[in-house]
């Protein structure tokens, strides 16, 4: 499958690419910085912005899917980013969208200490995700949202546990970046995730 992949020079997209040229997929990443890359075969590098409709849409043209690993440190970057790929489904057709965003939207499910923390260090993060989130379940796209846990650099285990909608989310709950990418990547057609939003774990 040919994947477009915003977020793709960030510390879990780079992976997300990674292991997507490993599985035989071709990658398309549309990125601010395009010497950020390392040219390789199988993937194609496009300068643009991801909350930008036109980049977008002319970024999806002619492949499968979209996973978004996009982070943000404030502002409206990943709603932005959502409601263009959204914009660009309508123009090219291509609605699977894997996207991943934090346990800490989930804010009737955290522990205490976890809901304090996440106040304090991510609100502006949270904000912009949440509202990301609900755009995305107003489209017509075949969206999985990926709901991680706390994100380590460790290796990979092999081993990702989805959470039932019971259990507290604690902030000792971990998942290394390279298993949620893996994640990710099989998520891309698992029609049981399809409009859904899931937790995940290591």
């Amino acid at each position: 499958m040919k994947l477009l992949v915003l977020g793709a020079t960030g510390a879990t997209g780079r992976l997300v690419v990674d292991q997507a040229l490993a599985a035989g997929h071709t990658v398309r990443a549309l990125v601010r910085s395009p010497q950020k890359l390392d040219a390789r075969p199988g993937l194609e590098v496009v300068a643009g912005q991801a909350t930008d409709a036109r980049d977008v849409t002319q970024a999806m043209t002619g492949v499968g899917a979209v996973i978004s690993t996009l982070g943000a440190t404030g502002g409206t970057v990943i709603t932005d980013a959502t409601r263009a790929v959204i914009s660009g489904a309508n123009t090219t057709g291509v609605t699977r969208f894997v996207e991943l965003s934090s346990f800490a939207v989930l804010r009737e499910r955290l522990s205490a200490p976890a809901k304090l923390m996440s106040s304090t260090a991510m609100g502006a993060m949270v904000k912009d995700k949440a509202a990301a989130e609900d755009a995305l379940r107003a489209s017509d796209l075949d969206y999985t949202l990926v709901h991680a846990v706390r994100l380590t650099n460790g290796p990979a285990t092999g081993v990702t546990k989805l959470l039932p909608g019971s259990a507290t989310l604690r902030m000792g709950d971990t998942i290394s970046r390279t298993d949620v990418a893996a994640w990710m990547l099989t998520a891309l057609n698992d029609t049981t995730t399809s409009r859904r939003s899931v937790v995940i774990a290591g």
